[in-house]
């Protein structure tokens, strides 16, 4: 008995479903801690600073709708909010640019290391960089949840960013060596609804837990998530090609900066997310103001935009096949802009599921189609280099949501809500015809050479050897 659940212990430290399990959860993990803060930190940082003040923050912005004949010249007119409520918009309109700074910490964190990991990744292997991953961000959640001041959640935010940025480039490196490429996509889809679940989970934990049961609960329930995460990953059994992986190797990650096709991926990916991130982060501080939406009424709305990137995920595997990836990704960029352009004509929540459904949609569509565009071009121009490929895909999305979140909050005090979702929204309308330029991208990648090797007397092993680009 004791012999059989050890080789069903050891076959399961070997199977791909543990694979499979691992890059769900760093996804998820990563991406809950995100986007748990979003119906949080409005109010919290304003608690933070108004410490002595305990009530509602917006309270009957508009008393009633009914005319009133107090303006200049006996003109009918509405009822304007009270002088306390004006102020505090005014206090959380400014308060939006210290969440943008906030917001964008992680993602600028991520930026500088994840070359890094991609480096350490292709030399030793995505195991170690899988380890760190979970350590550095469940010491950001513990900070998270401990933190007092605006300088306690910052640091936290910057070791967010580094575990994150290390947790999911090893995913994607994990899925890429242990699936083929028949299998690749679909354990991608699989895992990109992990991030799609924190997305979807996220914000509506977040603002029903803070709202009911405090600030520290949803944090620590975080950190219980990241533990079984950490468990798992020790519980994996390291693969044997990165046993026999060599650390040296001439084939400088360069070369993919200089690809045009891989730096036009990645523009994508960060127009895509810088616009997800400005909606997501500056879309409850518009609700406060504009809805009178409480931290739990911010976090359920963005369910349509979460259950929606759910299905433009799906919609992204199942047509990737039959239509070309390129008309995937100009589809999603375009709709996205359109739906983010609408998104602030609505005039209170219910009004607000339609636009927010469909950016959803859009959204998904397009992420989940330009990371599996970059993992072709790694395959096909690049000798399946993935620490590389995906460094630099994670490198634009976080430089999509530095800036994204850095200038939306600088942006919405400056021309206000609605001329800052319209112009980003048009932006990503001009550039979304560029997508054809990836219709036809050309191979570079050569045919494998049948390889010998000689082991032990008698005994021949066949290998496929994949030369590098550049090789003769």
């Amino acid at each position: 008995m004791t012999n059989k659940a050890r080789c069903s212990l050891s076959n399961f430290r070997k199977s791909r479903a543990l694979v499979l399990i691992v890059a769900f959860l760093a996804m998820f993990v990563d991406t809950v801690l995100t986007t748990v803060m979003r119906p949080i930190m409005p109010d919290y940082l304003y608690r933070l600073e108004h410490p002595n003040y305990t009530g509602a923050i917006i309270t009957n912005k508009h008393i009633d709708n009914k005319p009133v004949t107090s303006c200049k010249g006996g003109a009918t007119c509405l009822p304007i909010a009270p002088s306390q409520n004006l102020q505090r918009i005014k206090q959380l309109e400014k308060l939006s640019v210290k969440l943008g700074i906030l917001y964008a910490a992680g993602p600028a964190s991520s930026l500088i290391t994840n070359p890094i990991a991609g480096w350490l990744a292709d030399r030793f292997g995505y195991t170690l960089i899988l380890y760190i991953g979970i350590v550095l961000i469940f010491a950001s959640t513990i900070g998270f949840t401990f933190s007092t001041s605006y300088s306690a959640l910052f640091v936290s935010q910057l070791v967010q960013g580094v575990g994150g940025s290390f947790s999911v480039i090893a995913a994607f490196i994990m899925l890429s060596m242990t699936f083929t490429d028949a299998d690749r996509a679909k354990a991608i889809g699989v895992a990109q609804t992990g991030m799609t679940l924190g997305v979807l989970i996220g914000p509506v934990i977040g603002g029903v837990m803070y709202e009911f049961l405090g600030y520290k609960s949803p944090f620590l329930l975080i950190a219980g998530l990241a533990v079984v995460d950490g468990v798992l990953r020790l519980l994996q059994q390291r693969p044997a090609e990165e046993e026999s992986k060599e650390k040296a190797d001439d084939y400088s990650s360069l070369n993919l900066l200089k690809d045009p096709y891989v730096l036009l991926a990645a523009a994508f990916l960060f127009v895509g997310t810088a616009a997800s991130v400005m909606v997501g982060g500056m879309v409850p501080v518009w609700m406060m103001m504009s809805m009178n939406a409480s931290a739990w009424q911010q976090g359920v709305s963005a369910l349509p935009a979460a259950g929606g990137f759910i299905i433009g995920t799906f919609l992204s595997s199942m047509l990737v096949g039959r239509t070309g990836r390129w008309l995937l990704i100009l589809v999603g960029i375009l709709g996205l802009g359109v739906s983010m352009a609408i998104i602030p004509l609505a005039r209170n929540i219910p009004e607000l599921i339609a636009p927010y459904l469909a950016f959803g949609i859009f959204s998904g569509l397009a992420e989940t189609t330009v990371l599996t565009e970059i993992g072709e071009l790694a395959d096909t121009r690049h000798g399946s280099k993935y620490g590389s490929a995906f460094a630099i895909s994670e490198s634009a999305m976080c430089i999509g949501i530095t800036i994204g979140l850095a200038v939306s909050g600088v942006l919405m005090d400056a021309l206000g809500f609605f001329w800052m979702m319209l112009g980003f929204g048009l932006l990503n309308v001009l550039l979304s015809p560029t997508a054809i330029l990836l219709r036809n991208v050309p191979s570079t990648e050569k045919m494998d050479k049948l390889t010998i090797v000689y082991k032990g007397e008698n005994q021949l092993k066949t290998q496929f050897y994949k030369p590098q680009p550049g090789e003769d």
